[in-house]
């Protein structure tokens, strides 16, 4: 099986990285590699946004300030990268082609931020449909998709399993939000239902037993195509 993970950056690095947790899920990278293709995206989380936002003092210009964040990803990359030791490509992979070669050299490609206006859930959606994975594993800081943001409504409910189509849906209505965001950005979802993508959603605590999240064990959310 071939498997794309989404590592969200304010779980590998809330405030300062997660040495523990770095550790605990490059021994789980591992573990699952030794019977599956491995393919690990990771965002850049509060450190990007901080260093966005401090760049708004100096320039408007947003692709700029992309490039920024793109930067931030690809150093929590490499923290990745030193964790997981010689089973990681030693560079941070920029293009999804290099990621499928390092694929056939038995290692594991590690990838942050590509371009200008995609999130690194965009990125590891686009990569799961290039690779044509069989399953893509999004770790975020919130354990699961919600009918509404449980950050704000107590009385959200968790949805275990729902459709491509709905995830559009609710990722949407998210961002049409003042200040809304999703637990995954509504370009990433166009990209999991255009390529048919079997998604697992979970979060921080599932992480530490990914290879039981593979098999399906898990409190996230199931996206079925």
């Amino acid at each position: 099986m071939r498997i794309v993970f989404d590592i969200g950056g304010s779980v590998l690095v809330p405030e300062d990285p997660d040495v523990e947790f770095i550790k605990a899920i490059a021994y789980e990278l591992i573990k699952i590699s030794e019977d599956h293709e491995v393919a690990v995206v990771v965002g850049g989380g509060k450190v990007a946004r901080k260093y966005i936002e401090a760049a708004k003092t100096f320039t408007p210009n947003e692709t700029f300030k992309d490039y920024i964040g793109i930067h931030i990803t690809r150093a929590n990359a490499m923290l990745l990268i030193a964790a997981l030791g010689e089973k990681a490509y030693p560079f941070v992979i920029q293009d999804f082609r290099k990621a499928w070669e390092v694929i056939q050299l038995k290692k594991i490609p590690i990838m942050g931020g590509t371009h200008p206006g995609h999130t690194t859930d965009a990125v590891s959606a686009l990569l799961a449909e290039y690779l044509q994975a069989d399953l893509l594993v999004v770790v975020t800081n919130v354990d699961g998709v919600y009918d509404s943001d449980p950050r704000k409504n107590p009385n959200a409910k968790k949805l275990d399993r729902i459709t491509p189509e709905q995830l559009v849906e609710i990722a949407m209505e998210a961002e049409s939000k003042a200040g809304g965001s999703g637990v995954v950005d509504a370009l990433a979802a166009k990209f999991i239902q255009r390529g048919r993508i079997r998604t697992y959603i979970v979060g921080k605590k599932d992480a530490y037993h990914l290879f039981d999240v593979v098999r399906g064990k898990h409190s996230g959310t199931v996206v079925e195509p």
